[in-house]
């Protein structure tokens, strides 16, 4: 669900020591993430082509210069967007050192990762989270249960806005489940999510406050503050201003859009400590809490178990660490109760890091695009205005008429004079344009590229005469410049593919079917958790159980995976072509490997095909369906009967 499991309609009680906790969490959260915020938005600004202030905008329109934008960060960030989106980063699983762990039961979760990753679009999810990372120098996966189309629950997997989430200043660490002790996130809803999500009793009650008729409260005030962000909406208005419709609808009393979104709830995750019931495995050493509604008549049954396999078991109460999931409008409680989860549903992409510091790659070519706009708007401005030189005259040559002439229209194209005796009045020669304006835009333009890595030879241009060798080489010059996001994206999808193994292990513990596209194009079917019994002994067991023993995720990356096919296919032909004279007539026994490298559609009809052809050419002359062999005839129809 987006915001925790559904209540049944009603709020549940009221702690004000916990929304005093909460709000106090919020404002430093928010402080601190404000510091960040501030350079982030202006970093986003930069790559949208908002890089004018609004003040700066207006002083230079009153004073009638021009204000030109040449954006040359868009394209570095396009290019780095399109070196991940070619380098292929999946999800897969391997098992881990335990016993119960099992190679089967890793390709069995590596294809449930895949079908996960294909129903939540984790391709074009995984392009979000990075722009968010790379511009504004943190992005974020929101993983949680989808309970929308399935009650036994879906991964779903989202980004969500680096600009509403609010992470514990304290945590120092890359990974944020080692480290933070919160993480929250706000949002604006409407009345109608609000019913929709908790029920028509709780949407009753937070009404009054869209439409101002609950006073603020002190905690309220406290977690009410400006909040820093670039434009995220399709009403794409200026976010420093508020229009007249954020003021007249609020003054309508019951005439208000319910479908707007009026309310700002924020969500908590956050760790609490207590007593809870842990079983251990005196073999292993592993530990597992037990659910909290667990009475003593489940656990005894626990041990049995263990017992009667051979595997002792103990209970004992311990100190643990969990999360608590709480949601709040103002000062109320809508939803407080222990998570679902073991680990936080945010995963945090920081292309780069250290103890908590984030940058993106935007950041450092601020001044100078800056630069770059400043020295482009006044060379044209001072090309404009020094390409009319002005008149010199003798002052007996032109009467006051003429002269009022000249001076309005004397820059004009065409312009007719006439004067008065020997002293024709001559047109002055304009000053040439200083040359410092255009060699202090050129280094502007240099430093981008010397601050970013990426040369022309990367983004497609043609830098110097050179071979094409040392274009590659320039190219993988700059791919290893930006080498360090790609490998922080990778520790990221390692750290998502261990939240979809843990939603994996422990709630997908029915029996489902799944389908999943395989490398040859083909659907395969996968079963888990089935429940079999054994004829003769009536003993059951589970059929592919993946929630038993333990695996870690691995990311598998191909990089630049067209490219890349591309080269391993002509370096193959190029193989080839050099052992044609000494495999000869073995050649063709290679040809389902040749087409399955190649880029050919429909691969897997031409490989049934050659496989079909080579089994017909193996089979001994003479033989049916062998080249070469009489036709096969009906059999001779018996005696009438």
């Amino acid at each position: 669900m987006k915001y925790g499991p559904t209540p049944t309609d009603k709020l549940p009680e009221q702690d004000q020591t916990k929304v005093m906790i909460l709000a106090e969490r919020h404002q430093r959260a928010s402080w601190a993430h404000n510091k960040w915020a501030e350079s982030a938005k202006v970093a986003v600004d930069f790559f949208e082509g908002r890089q004018w202030t609004a003040k700066a905008l207006a002083d230079m329109a009153a004073q009638k210069r021009p204000a030109l934008t040449f954006n040359v960060i868009a394209p570095l960030v396009r290019l780095i967007l399109g070196y991940h989106a070619n380098n292929k980063t999946d999800i897969t699983f391997s098992p881990g050192s335990d016993a119960r762990s099992s190679e089967e039961i890793a390709e069995i979760l590596s294809r449930l990762e895949k079908n996960a990753a294909m129903s939540t679009g984790l391709k074009f999810v995984d392009g979000e989270v990075f722009l968010d990372g790379i511009v504004a120098g943190r992005g974020f996966y929101k993983t949680v249960l989808d309970f929308e189309n399935n009650d036994l629950g879906e991964i779903s997997t989202t980004g969500q806005d680096p600009f509403a989430t609010y992470i514990d200043p304290d945590a120092d660490t890359y990974d944020l489940n080692d480290s933070a002790a919160y993480i929250q996130t706000a949002k604006m809803v409407s009345i109608d999510e609000i019913e929709g999500t908790f029920g028509k009793k709780v949407a009753g009650l937070v009404r009054p406050f869209t439409q101002g008729h609950t006073p603020v409260a002190p905690v309220t005030s406290m977690m009410v503050g400006d909040e820093v962000s670039p434009v995220r909406t399709f009403g794409q208005r200026d976010e420093t201003s508020n229009e007249w419709w954020d003021t007249f609808y609020g003054t309508m009393g019951d005439f208000v859009d319910t479908y707007r979104k009026t309310i700002k709830i924020i969500q908590s995750e956050h760790r609490v400590t207590e007593q809870r019931n842990v079983c251990i495995d005196l073999e292993t050493g592993d530990k597992k809490v037990l659910p909290v509604d667990w009475n003593r008549d489940r656990i005894e049954k626990i041990l049995y178990y263990g017992q009667s396999i051979g595997n002792p078991l103990i209970v004992e109460r311990r100190q643990v660490t969990r999360l608590q999931c709480t949601t709040m409008v103002g000062d109320m409680l809508l939803h407080d109760a222990p998570s679902p989860y073991d680990t936080y549903s945010i995963a945090g992409y920081f292309p780069y890091f250290r103890r908590g510091m984030t940058r993106g790659a935007v950041e450092d070519l601020i001044d100078p695009q800056k630069e770059k706009n400043k020295r482009r708007s006044v060379e044209v401005e001072v090309t404009s205005k020094l390409s009319n030189g002005g008149w010199s005259y003798h002052e007996s040559s032109l009467d006051p008429v003429q002269e009022r002439k000249l001076k309005n229209f004397g820059a004009s194209p065409g312009y007719m004079m006439k004067w008065k005796g020997e002293h024709e009045p001559k047109q002055m020669s304009p000053a040439a344009p200083a040359m410092a304006h255009e060699r202090l835009e050129q280094k502007a333009q240099d430093d981008i590229r010397t601050i970013s890595g990426i040369n022309e030879s990367a983004l497609g241009e043609l830098d110097r005469v050179q071979s094409g060798r040392a274009i590659e080489a320039r190219q993988r010059q700059a791919v290893i410049a930006i080498q360090l996001y790609m490998d922080n994206f990778t520790r990221t999808k390692t750290i998502l593919g261990g939240k979809h193994l843990e939603l994996f292990q422990n709630h997908y513990t029915e029996k489902r079917m799944y389908r999943v596209l395989g490398e040859d194009g083909k659907f395969t079917q996968v079963l888990i958790n089935q429940m079999q019994t054994d004829p003769l002994s009536g003993i059951k067991r589970i059929l592919n159980d993946i929630t038993i023993g333990k695996y870690s995720a691995v990311v598998d990356e191909q990089p630049l995976s067209s490219t890349f096919a591309n080269a391993q296919f002509e370096e193959m032909m190029l193989l080839l072509e050099k052992m044609g004279p000494a495999i000869g007539p073995a050649l063709p026994a290679f040809a389902d490997l040749i087409v399955d490298m190649s880029s050919l559609p429909r691969k897997t009809e031409w490989i049934e095909r050659f496989k079909a052809m080579q089994g017909q050419m193996m089979q001994p002359p003479g033989a049916p369906g062998a080249p070469g062999a009489p036709p096969q005839l009906p059999p001779p129809a018996g005696p009438a009967g």
